[in-house]
């Protein structure tokens, strides 16, 4: 009996002494199901960082829009907001008129986003009304030709974000 429990026993100690690491084989099957996983989820994942850079830029255009028609409430005046550059994914610049101070800014978008149809620059009264352009804002905001948003502005000065390009 004793016999027998030595044989088993060294046998147990032999395999555990064996059983370390990772066979090369082993290691490259892992290596090659990596690449296949990431092979199918890198394009939606590219697809997805577009849209998130196109709702940030959304977000942070609406919530200017808001900031500048309070700031005319709030100072009974003009404030304007108008873009940094050539366009509106440049960034742009919220400034009181009357004082010609400048209330807020905002850097330029990820190189990706485009906004069109956007005007030269929106003017809020102190009513907090539109008083420039005339006509009602609309901007269509865009990453890789997809994934749009559109920001638009009624003459009352209220300013929301809608999924979509802009009718």
């Amino acid at each position: 009996m004793h016999g027998m429990l030595r044989l088993l026993s060294s046998g147990r100690r032999h395999r555990t002494d064996r059983a370390r690491g990772f066979t090369l084989i082993e290691l490259l099957t892992v290596m090659a199901l990596l690449a296949i996983l990431m092979a199918v989820v890198a394009p939606s994942f590219r697809e997805f960082l577009q849209s998130q850079y196109v709702k940030s830029v959304a977000y942070d255009l609406t919530a200017d829009l808001l900031l500048a028609r309070n700031e005319a409430l709030k100072r009974n005046g003009n404030v304007s907001i108008e873009p940094s550059g050539d366009s509106w994914a440049d960034g742009w610049t919220i400034t009181e008129l009357v004082n010609d101070t400048q209330v807020g800014q905002r850097n330029a978008a990820d190189a990706s986003v485009t906004v069109d149809d956007g005007p030269a620059g929106i003017t809020f009264d102190a009513n907090g009304r539109v008083f420039a352009p005339a006509a009602q804002v609309r901007m269509t905001l865009s990453a890789a030709g997809t994934n749009h948003r559109c920001i638009q502005l009624d003459l009352s000065g209220r300013a929301r974000s809608v999924v979509g390009a802009c009718p």
